[in-house]
C-alpha cells in the first residue's frame, strides 16, 4: 500500500500488464483491475474512479473508467452529497431535539 492509501501489486517483465508499471515495478491494484476488465493496458491519461471513494476497495463494480475532466465532475459532485448529508442529519437532530422538548 502506499502513502496514499492505494494498493500497489508488483508485476514481472513477461506479464501482459507490465508497460503499466512505475520505474519500481509496481502499478495501482485499482488500475490493474480495470485494465484486466476491459482487457487491455490503460492509458496514462486514463482514470479509474473508486466509486465509494475507498482506495482499497478494488472490485470490479466499484471501479469506473473516467476521463480527467469527467472525475473532477465526479468528485465535486460526491462532495457535494456528502455536504448535504451531514447538513441533513444535522437538520434531524435538531428536528428531533425540538419534538422532544415540546
Amino acid at each position: 500500500m502506499n502513502s496514499n492509501g492505494y494498493v500497489l501489486v508488483k508485476l514481472q517483465p513477461d506479464d501482459f500488464f507490465f508497460p503499466m508499471v512505475g520505474k519500481d515495478g509496481y502499478v495501482l491494484e485499482h488500475r490493474l483491475v480495470m485494465a484486466k476488465h476491459i482487457g487491455r493496458c490503460l492509458q496514462s491519461w486514463e482514470i479509474v474512479h473508486h466509486k465509494n471513494s475507498i482506495r482499497g476497495d478494488n472490485r470490479t463494480e466499484n471501479l469506473q473508467l473516467v476521463t480527467d475532466d469527467r472525475h473532477k465532475q465526479i468528485s465535486i459532485l460526491e462532495a457535494k452529497i456528502a455536504r448535504l448529508q451531514k447538513e441533513n442529519e444535522q437538520l434531524r437532530k435538531r428536528l428531533n431535539g425540538k419534538r422532544n422538548t415540546a
